[in-house]
This record gives structure tokens, C-alpha cells and sequence, in this order.
């Protein structure tokens, strides 16, 4: 294979990779949405059950409200970015709106894993627990993919 097919089929990678992220990320912001939705809505965060389980319940549930705000201006600047590179891969802008949605995803996700292990949130024996692991572990762990598809596509693409 000669090194201009190599170096054609390293920059499709790259391509189909970020093209992969962007769909991905939209995906997760749509997920967040729809935690909120379930959470207001007591689908996923039942007050009448949970009030008794949570040390400080007003508190904690003033502490995960605050979340709301930010988790919406993440997820709307990753959906914002992921069409943009969706339509253009070399979009510069796009890449850096979900630059910035991955850092708000590493950022917000590591605040609320570190607050539900100091205050004991993934022992509840409810099933909220796993949602909110899912969000400490998933949401920092995705940015950093998202991150690391993005240096890599920016290299050859």
C-alpha cells in the first residue's frame, strides 16, 4: 500500500471517527434531557422515597437542581457542535463547541461523583444510585473519548 493510500485511509478514520462522536454526543445530550425530564417528573427520583434515604434531603436537593442549568447549556453546545462537524468535519468552530461541551462533561460529571461518594449517594439501595454512577463515571470518561477523538481527527484530518 503506498503511502498516500495510507495516509488517505488514516484521514476517512479520523473522519468516520469524529463523525461517530458527534452522533454519540448527541445522544448523550439528548440523555441528559431526558434525566432532567425524569427528574422533575419523580420518574427517576421518586422525593417520597428518597426523602428518607438522603442525609440533608433539602440540601442534596437543592445541590443536584444547581445542575440542571449547566447539564442544559452542555448538552444544547455538544448537539450545537455535533451537527456542525456532522456537516463539516473540519469545521473549526464545531470542534471547538464540543471541546468545550467535553470539558463541561469531564468538569460537571467529577463535581457530582465526587459529592455522591463523600455523602453516600451509590449506597441508597435505590435505583437512582446506579443513574447517578452512570452520570459520575460516564459523563467524565465520554468527554475525555470525545476529547481524544477530537486531537486525533485534528491530526489528520
Amino acid at each position: 500500500m503506498s503511502s498516500e493510500s495510507l495516509e488517505l485511509s488514516g484521514k476517512t478514520r479520523a473522519v468516520d471517527g469524529l463523525r461517530i462522536i458527534a452522533v454519540a454526543n448527541i445522544v448523550v445530550a439528548v440523555n441528559i434531557f431526558g434525566f432532567w425530564i425524569g427528574f422533575y417528573s419523580e420518574m427517576i427520583f421518586p422525593i417520597a422515597e428518597l426523602a428518607p434515604k438522603i442525609a440533608h434531603f433539602e440540601g442534596y436537593y437543592a445541590w443536584e437542581k444547581s445542575f440542571t442549568v449547566p447539564d442544559c447549556i452542555m448538552a444544547i453546545v455538544a448537539i450545537v457542535a455535533a451537527v456542525r462537524l456532522l456537516r463539516d468535519s473540519q469545521d473549526e468552530a464545531g470542534r471547538l463547541l464540543l471541546t468545550a461541551a467535553a470539558g463541561a462533561m469531564i468538569f460537571l460529571g467529577v463535581l457530582d461523583f465526587n459529592y455522591a461518594i463523600a455523602n453516600g449517594m451509590y449506597t441508597l439501595g435505590h435505583p437512582f444510585s446506579w443513574i447517578l454512577m452512570s452520570v459520575g463515571i460516564g459523563l467524565p470518561v465520554f468527554g475525555v473519548l470525545t476529547l481524544w477523538i477530537i486531537h486525533r481527527s485534528g491530526k489528520s484530518g
